[in-house]
């Protein structure tokens, strides 16, 4: 018994030391050996579960804090097991069983909770639990930078913005919450100032990872294609295509899926996932699906679903069945519709697919119902009453659209998009006095929304665009006075349009207004020599070709002028990208000059029919002599033939 207790102290104290080491796999077989030798104690059951927690046995960890229950409060391992292969609600169900018996446990409950939460895309409790902790420890910048990334992901940047604005110190250290900032600017539509929030966020990391990996700032280059970059320069291309910059996009997007391991450390999958969709988004019309459809099923694989927000996921699986649907697998594409309406029941997009597929099946009728049962459900959702207002737009059903835009509430309806899309309604309608008064609703909305300046001059910029399109002078002058007054007073086109306006309406205000534009000086130029030169005439360009032929006599290289670039235009069903073999460079020639025509045996030359078979002896030759015309007759050595006994037919 003594040798036994001296066995166990000895793997305790073993156990200890690479517990201080951090060597879990060769702690695991002592404490293994400790824990058969004293199932019951305590503090080997702590040591046990603990060490299998570090080694990621999660099933062996779930087992042991069943066990032992009653032995000691083993609710947050048990939790974090059941997290780990991902058994959210089952976990959650663990961690409300029982509370939590001090302060400590409690916080780390809470955290464990609001990962639990994000991973069942509950962002919006996520977002409260992570603020809630961040009250009680302001130090922690993880806290903010994690509730941030909760309300991007739950589709809720204003908040979002909210929250740094009340966090603005913590922007200047944490790359994280830079780049969380530029995700929500980026849902906002604030391109230009997610760009520079990007480049702020590579900056500071950079420099994490030079602190970290001992890197001089001479050889900074060298962190470019780091990993942890990975997921910036993806954003950052994400930018560049949302405004138009898609080649330089995509060389981005290739970069990063091209970038090879560093040191065993790979760039993490979601980036890769999120690369190969937005890469596939931007296929050109004409280019071939092969190389799409093969990226989107790589971004589209299981086990990625755990670790992609529920927006990632349900964006990736409706791009692959559109992808297919344009591939004109219609019926693989309706299984893995099934799939998703299976998976996200509720979701816009998963409705947008549906009706996408029945438009593309000519029946319009169906994709009219799939829409207006989503709204039946889900009135104030704007991704769908968008595109059932644009089906009856293109149905010429223009009543039917205003009438369906009318119906969003009103935060919604003043929109910048959807103003302009109700005011375009109406002017097909001829209701001018209707799209002005929702020009004015929507202006009088945002100007009582103090936080939301910006929203309120992209409105009141439309509303001026849209008033001097409608003819309505006095409400154009209303809109530029307001804007030049309340938002942007040094805004030079603002105050041409409001002079414009005015000219007709109120010429002395217009005067007045005037006077402010700065006229560019020509005080350079000589009036005298203006009058002087010549009026430009039609034949400037006979005069130029003459020029360029005294160019050519005189030696002089002569301009060339630019071929315009036209595009290729390929045969119908020919794909660019796998064209198969060449075409047959002798298909113009008739089939008798080819040079694989082969001649009917009547018409081939006899002379190709010589050869061992026929070949004569040399004698032979020579007894024939050197014409070529002689021609001997065989004889006969058998006998008469069978015409020498006939008789000769008269005539």
């Amino acid at each position: 018994m003594q040798e036994g207790d001296e066995i166990f102290e000895a793997a305790m104290v073993a156990v200890k030391r690479h517990f201080d080491a951090e060597e879990f796999e060769p702690a695991l077989k002592l404490i293994t050996k400790a824990y058969e030798m004293k199932p019951n104690d305590p503090l080997v059951v702590r040591s046990y579960i603990y060490t299998l927690v570090n080694v990621s046995q999660w099933e062996n960890v779930l087992k042991a804090c069943e066990k032992h229950a009653a032995l000691e409060d083993f609710t947050l391992e048990h939790a974090y097991a059941l997290y780990r292969l991902n058994r959210f609600q089952q976990a959650l169900e663990v961690l409300d069983s029982r509370k939590a018996a001090d302060k400590d446990t409690a916080a780390s409950r809470l955290r464990l909770q609001a990962q639990i939460q994000y991973r069942l895309s509950d962002y919006g409790a996520c977002a409260d639990v992570y603020e809630k902790l961040h009250q009680e420890d302001a130090e922690d910048q993880g806290l903010i930078v994690n509730a941030v990334a909760s309300y991007v992901s739950g589709d809720k940047p204003r908040q979002a913005m909210n929250l740094i604005a009340r966090n603005k110190e913590a922007l200047e250290s944490s790359y994280e919450l830079c780049f969380n900032a530029a995700c929500a600017l980026i849902d906002e539509g604030r391109l230009k100032e997610a760009e520079d929030k990007l480049t702020q966020a590579k900056e500071l990391c950079t420099e994490e990872l030079m602190q970290a990996e001992e890197i001089g700032e001479e050889d900074a280059g060298l962190l470019e294609d780091h990993e942890e970059l990975a997921a910036i320069r993806v954003q950052q291309a994400c930018v560049m295509q949302r405004r138009g910059q898609e080649e330089e996009a995509k060389e981005v997007y290739d970069k990063v899926l091209r970038q090879k391991p560093n040191q065993g450390h790979e760039v993490d999958v979601t980036v890769l996932a999120v690369a190969c969709n937005n890469v596939v988004a931007l296929r050109s019309e004409g280019k071939s699906l092969f190389d799409s459809l093969k990226r989107i099923n790589v971004a589209s694989k299981e086990g990625l679903e755990h670790k992609q927000t529920r927006r990632q996921t349900v964006e990736i699986a409706c791009n692959k069945v559109l992808l297919l649907l344009q591939a004109q697998k219609i019926d693989v594409a309706k299984k893995e519709l099934d799939k998703l309406c299976e998976s996200y029941p509720d979701h816009p997009r998963v409705a947008l697919v549906q009706a996408a597929i029945a438009h593309r099946e000519k029946k319009g009728k169906v994709c009219e119902e799939i829409l207006q049962g989503y709204i039946a459900s889900h009135a104030d959702d704007q991704e769908v009453v968008l595109p059932l207002a644009q089906l009856y737009t293109h149905q010429q059903k223009h009543d039917l659209a205003v009438e369906v835009l009318a119906k969003l509430p009103l935060s919604s309806r003043t929109q910048p998009a959807t103003v302009e899309a109700i005011v375009n309604l109406h002017q097909r309608q001829k209701s001018p006095d209707k799209a002005v008064a929702c020009l004015r609703e929507a202006i009088k909305y945002w100007s009582s929304q103090e936080e939301e300046s910006e929203t309120l001059a992209q409105v009141v910029r439309i509303a001026a665009r849209l008033a001097m399109q409608l003819k309505d002078r006095a409400f154009a002058a209303e809109v530029y006075q307001s804007y030049l007054e309340n938002i942007d007073g040094s805004d030079y086109e603002a105050l041409c349009g409001l002079v414009q306006a005015l000219a007709v309406t109120d010429p002395e205000r217009a005067t007045e207004y005037a006077e402010r534009l700065q006229v560019p000086a020509f005080d350079h130029l000589d009036p005298e020599e203006l009058e002087a030169q010549p009026i430009p005439k039609v034949g400037a360009m006979f005069s130029q070709r003459r020029r360029d032929r005294e160019d050519e006599a005189d030696g002089k290289p002569v301009r060339v002028k630019k071929k315009r670039k036209r595009k290729i235009r390929y045969p119908k069903g020919f794909d660019p990208e796998n064209p198969g073999p060449p075409p047959d460079p002798e298909r113009w020639l008739p089939k008798r000059e080819r040079s694989e025509f082969k001649k009917k045996m009547r018409k081939r030359d006899k002379h190709l029919l010589r050869g061992p078979q026929g070949a004569i002896t040399t004698e032979d030759f020579r007894k024939q002599g050197p014409s070529t015309a002689q021609v001997e007759v065989s004889k006969d050595a058998s006998g008469p033939s069978r015409r020498s006994g006939r008789k000769a037919k008269g005539k």
